[in-house]
């Protein structure tokens, strides 16, 4: 008697919200499988779907930006999603984009299988549309995918994916369990900070001139920011300071010093010292291939 092998099921399909659309669109896959998928994302700041409602199609993806992007799904407000965000599509909803100060879209992104969501988060679906992103998966998912250009091994890199997707939705929604309903909305104010501080993060903004900026005392901006964001003001600055590190470690030799001047640190050492406390790694393990420990 032979044995009958059910047939595998086919790759999650990436990227289902948008089709490719040569010099102003592009999706590249990274690795598909029937569990998780991961691809990269670029568009281009004159393309027509910033104008158009987006869907999301029929799988989970949890997008890790590069650069700041306004965007909302159906029913929402737009909030800005940057380098310190995670934005959460459920399958099945419709969104809208904003374009940052001029520029385009760029990210990773994953694509989860319903049962894994399901086993995430009690109710199957993410809660909120965007999360704080903590240092250690916005490292990882850009070293899966270096890993994966070196020829990583499919089963490590479904492993470590799945633990990327888990300590994403992990960060993002356990503190936001804790949050009162009536406070998850954030008020304009913080919107216009965030969008100040990515706008402007390598200055050395004071607080009295945040809160001159968006017109609200120095106090209650402060407060106010980091109820809503799960940052402080200081903090979400080095944020974005570190992962602008990080993209530009990850993609040559450029001079330690020179990186971290243009970044806004005040020296080689601060950046290093920085960027070790936030990532567990010192800055020459990013320009390895090895995947770093996501923690």
């Amino acid at each position: 008697m032979v044995a009958v092998v059910d047939p595998a099921p086919p790759p999650l399909r990436l990227a289902t919200w948008h089709a490719g659309d040569g010099d102003r669109v592009r999706i590249t896959p990274l690795y598909r499988s029937p569990i998780v998928s991961l691809g990269t994302f670029w568009c281009g700041p004159d393309d027509v779907r910033w104008s158009l409602e987006n869907l999301v199609g029929d799988v989970a993806h949890i997008i890790f930006p590069s650069n700041p992007v306004w965007i909302a799904p159906e029913g929402h407000e737009l909030a800005l999603a940057g380098p310190n965000h995670a934005v959460f599509l459920n399958p099945g909803e419709v969104f809208r984009r904003r374009r940052f100060n001029g520029g385009g879209d760029r990210n990773h992104f994953m694509v989860v299988g319903e049962e894994t969501v399901d086993e995430w988060l009690r109710a199957g679906r993410f809660p909120n549309p965007l999360g704080k992103l903590l240092p250690r998966p916005y490292m990882t998912v850009r070293a899966i995918a270096r890993a994966l250009a070196a020829g990583a091994d499919g089963l490590m890199v479904e492993e470590q994916l799945l633990r990327l997707g888990h300590a994403t939705v992990v960060g993002a929604f356990r503190a936001d369990e804790r949050m009162p309903r009536r406070r998850r909305r954030p008020p304009p104010v913080v919107e216009d900070a965030k969008a100040l501080l990515s706008a402007r993060y390598t200055e050395h903004l004071t607080l009295e001139e945040l809160g001159r900026a968006v017109n609200v005392s120095p106090f209650h901006l402060a407060r106010s920011f980091r109820r809503h964001t799960g940052y402080t003001l200081h903090e979400y600055r080095v944020h974005l300071r570190l992962r602008a590190a990080l993209e530009r470690l990850s993609g040559g030799d450029e001079d330690l010093a020179v990186i971290a001047r243009a970044v806004g640190f005040s020296s080689h050492s601060h950046l290093t010292a920085t960027f070790r406390r936030a990532f567990g790694v010192p800055p020459s393990r990013v320009r390895k291939p090895t995947l770093p420990p996501l923690g």
